[in-house]
């Protein structure tokens, strides 16, 4: 019998707990965990208000979440077209080199063809094993530290 094949969901009210878990995880991986200053509570507010501010997802397998990708929807005035914008994108180092991350990838591409709109997000410079990901995924990299995909020309 094989193992259970990992899952990408979009996150509910009931996962903000979990993903307040792996953004501190983030945090401490960045040695950056000084700068969060979110709580679980702020998470539920803003990402199951009325609007939600923001959106995700989450993999998991056999039934535990080991990853989330966290993003915004907005407009890109210069293009005049619609963007998500990446927030986050984290899987915890055990589960890496599994394909994971790809998998939140291309659900969020999977969103944003569905809406008509590109994809951004942000990477330190010096990161180069993620901008070798992301390069793997077509992305366009630029000097800026910006990456890109689109769904639409």
């Amino acid at each position: 019998m094989s193992a259970p094949q990992p899952t990408v969901r979009p996150i509910e009210a009931g996962d903000v707990g979990v993903l307040y878990e792996m953004i501190c995880a983030l945090g401490d991986n960045q040695n950056e965990r000084e700068f969060v200053t979110t709580t679980p509570a702020l998470l539920g507010k803003t990402g199951f208000g009325a609007p939600p501010m923001w959106a995700g997802l989450i993999v998991e397998t056999e039934g535990k979440a080991v990853g989330y990708a966290t993003y915004t929807n907005d407009f890109h005035i210069w293009s005049g077209a619609a963007r998500i914008t990446i927030d986050d994108i984290f899987v915890y180092a055990e589960y890496r080199s599994l394909g994971l991350g790809e998998k939140l990838m291309r659900r969020i591409f999977d969103v944003a063809e569905e809406s008509g709109a590109f994809v951004s997000w942000t990477v330190q410079p010096e990161n180069k094993k993620a901008i070798e990901f992301y390069k793997r995924l077509g992305a366009k990299y630029r000097v800026t530290g910006k990456c890109g995909w689109r769904a639409i020309d």
